[in-house]
């Protein structure tokens, strides 16, 4: 059993959490959808952190 996913190999971590796209700065606070402001979350985490407060 990995002790942290940094043992796991991409692929499979991948296979395990879909790949979604997060807003750096969210779009509740004026982000936009510019590639400089997107960057690639697993839906459980980008779900998880929901809208940060700045």
């Amino acid at each position: 059993m990995p002790r942290s996913r940094a043992e796991l190999d991409h692929s499979t971590l991948w296979k395990k959490w879909r790949p979604t796209f997060d807003h750096v700065i969210p779009r509740a606070h004026h982000g936009s959808d510019e590639i400089d402001n997107l960057q690639l979350a697993h839906a459980s985490c980008n779900k998880r952190r929901g809208t940060a407060p700045l």
